[in-house]
């Protein structure tokens, strides 16, 4: 009978909520179908991991009577970070197989192929000892750790005094590594814990030539140190000292209350439940201490709670952020926090409101069949009188089969501002009006227009007007036409400056230009074109990339910039006009997945801080037209990421 009712209780465990929306099957070739499902109202939601390389890749899941779902094989022996992008929102699994500390106050879930197909096994044969042991191997801490080591060649193509004057010449050679080792999970049952050690974050210079053409370090004596380093006092030296903790966060969780404190590096959880991010993942700094509401307290019927009280000194001095929130049956939410840090002399609990400024921030939401309503305000609260520091914004959404629209309205005084929130989604002075219109001609055939008008929160358009359009269509070329299995996605960013004063010949800008294809079946081939208009210049870039059979994974660019009719003699003695990239990268399963990568930039860089992947912002590089001229760069290196 007792192994009967462990037997029972594993399964619910491990076979039942825990798995719910991930399962596998076993193909029997030494790969597995993985299958995962998001239930919930969205018009959009993909799947990202560090399989898609995040956002880059990010896979769009298809919409069943189930909710949105993908398949997909992987080999037996991988272990998976994943996370939706529900309509551009990252969201967390909760019913994620595993889940590990995302870093940023947010978590990954985690899927490990191999134990999920072990699970069904045991489900199969009744073998309740296996179960027991999959349902303990849950708990413990895991090892993690983003550690990357890339070797620099840099160059400098143009002459630094003479810029007419064309070249290639080596500027400085050097080592950039850094490693962060992470322990996430539980340090007992429901004690979670998130320490993140910084072993090091370096760049050591081999060879190096100063700005009049001396040299300042040579090859010999750069390789003399980086030997001497490496050999006698390795970590001492990359760290310049001793490994650092910078995250530190733990929690003691009961039916009633869950605590956590946490500290310098370690970020606390968003928060962005209506329109706001009224939390954002920085720096807890000095630290904080935050309770919530316990499992046995958050739900009663269809009305979930969620309500948090969180003393801190994250902001440099003592501070109190505070939080109710109100769901029912999933579509109705109405939330209230509070914010505020003592500004006065004596930063003791008992003088803390002798002097203080804070916001209080109000909210709902609520879905209406076809429509989606969202409202939220902000409002100052301070010991002195704040003038001038209200926000508001509303937001209507309607989604139909083939069209729909969202539309929201914005007002933002000027003083305007949150203690711990995201204050770039305040446009602090402003009256911002946004509409994005849609409609799907055919299934897989989408046109739509996004439109932001922009003036001063005094309502003065004769002073500011500004409207920003950005047309687009995403098309599905096998789902649309039944002509290909390809889909192409295109926009265009403009403006029109409709204030008194401005000439009509600078009433309208065009700015930008974006084309993606994506071709899965031919290698995976990602094509992406982008022009970016400047004042006195343009850039035209073609950047595409393929997964080749052998699992190495090619990115090439091309870049033009040319100059117009508005660029002087220097503007046109700096340009360069040719610009191109080539990189590479594979995973190295024996190496614990580790990524071996290698690029060649010349006049631009694509790439992220050094690392294997392309740093787009929409179908262009996310670099400014300039970002990289007269420089080039070689780089080697190896990633671990997990």
């Amino acid at each position: 009978m007792k192994k009967m009712l462990s037997f029972i209780a594993a399964f619910l465990v491990l076979g039942g909520a825990l798995f719910a929306d991930v399962t596998v099957k076993d193909l029997g070739d030494g790969n597995a179908e993985v299958t995962f499902l998001f239930k919930g109202a969205a018009k959009e939601v993909l799947l990202a991991g560090d399989f898609t390389d995040w956002q880059n890749g990010a896979l769009a899941m298809t919409k069943t009577d189930n909710g949105f779902e993908l398949k997909k094989t992987f080999p037996m022996a991988t272990t998976l970070k994943y996370k939706f992008i529900v309509d551009g929102t990252w969201l967390f699994d909760a019913k994620s197989p595993d889940k590990t500390d995302d870093g940023f106050g947010g978590f990954n879930g985690v899927v490990d192929v191999a134990k999920l197909v072990a699970v069904e096994k045991a489900k199969a044969s009744g073998d309740s000892s296996a179960l027991e042991k999959l349902m303990a191997s849950q708990t413990g801490l895991k090892f993690g750790t983003f550690t990357q080591v890339t070797a620099r060649s840099n160059f400098i193509t143009r002459n630094i005094a003479d810029p007419a004057k064309k070249g290639f010449e080596t500027d400085n050679v050097d080592i950039k590594a850094k490693s962060y080792w992470k322990l996430s999970g539980e340090l007992l049952k429901n004690v979670p814990a998130y320490i993140e050690l910084k072993a090091f974050d370096t760049t050591k210079t081999l060879y190096a030539v100063g700005p009049t053409g001396t040299v300042t370090t040579k090859i010999e004596d750069g390789l003399n140190d980086f030997a001497t380093g490496m050999l006698f006092y390795p970590f001492n030296y990359l760290k310049g000292g001793t490994p650092e903790v910078g995250h530190f966060k733990v929690g003691v969780n009961t039916d009633y209350v869950n605590l956590e404190t946490a500290n310098n590096w370690a970020k606390p959880s968003k928060r962005s439940t209506v329109l706001w991010t009224t939390v954002t993942d920085s720096d807890s700094g000095a630290g904080y201490l935050q309770f919530t509401n316990g499992n046995a307290i958050q739900k009663f019927g269809d009305l979930k709670l969620d309500v948090g009280i969180v003393p801190n000194k994250t902001l440099s001095a003592l501070g109190l952020r505070t939080w109710i929130a109100g769901t029912y049956m999933d579509d109705y939410t109405v939330e209230i926090q509070w914010d505020s840090k003592s500004t006065a002399t004596k930063q003791l609990v008992t003088n803390y409101f002798d002097a203080f400024t804070g916001d209080l921030i109000a909210g709902a939401k609520g879905v209406f069949g076809p429509v989606t309503a969202k409202a939220q305000m902000l409002m100052p609260v301070s010991s002195t009188t704040v003038t001038k520091a209200l926000a508001a914004k509303g937001e209507v959404t309607f989604t139909a089969t083939s069209f729909g629209i969202t539309a929201n309205a914005g007002y933002y005084e000027p003083n305007a501002s949150m203690l711990y929130g995201d204050n770039g989604g305040l446009s602090a002075g402003k009256f911002v009006v946004y509409a994005n219109p849609y409609v799907s001609i055919v299934d897989g055939a989408k046109v739509g227009m996004e439109v932001t008008n922009t003036t001063t929160y005094e309502f003065k358009y004769a002073d500011s007007n500004t409207t920003n359009l950005k047309p687009y269509v995403n098309l599905d070329l096998l789902k649309a036409f039944d002509i290909y299995n390809a889909t192409v996605d295109a926009y265009a960013k403009m403006d029109l400056n409709l204030a008194s004063g401005v000439a009509s010949s600078d009433q309208f800008k065009f700015n930008e230009l974006g084309v993606h294809v994506a071709l899965p079946e031919l290698s995976s081939l990602d094509i992406n074109y982008g022009l970016q208009m400047g004042t006195v210049k343009m850039f035209n870039t073609l950047i595409a990339s393929v997964a080749t059979k052998p699992g190495i994974n090619v990115q090439a660019g091309l870049g033009l910039r040319t100059t117009n009719d508005k660029a002087t003699q220097l503007d046109k003695d700096k340009n360069e006009l040719f610009a191109f990239s080539l990189g590479a990268n594979y995973k190295v399963e024996a190496m614990k997945n580790g990524v071996v990568y290698a690029a060649f930039v010349y006049n631009m860089d694509p790439y992220e801080d050094d690392k294997d992947n392309l740093d787009m912002d929409g179908y262009r590089p996310d670099k400014k037209i300039d970002d990289f001229a007269g420089l080039a760069r070689f780089r080697l290196g190896v990633k671990w990421d997990f």
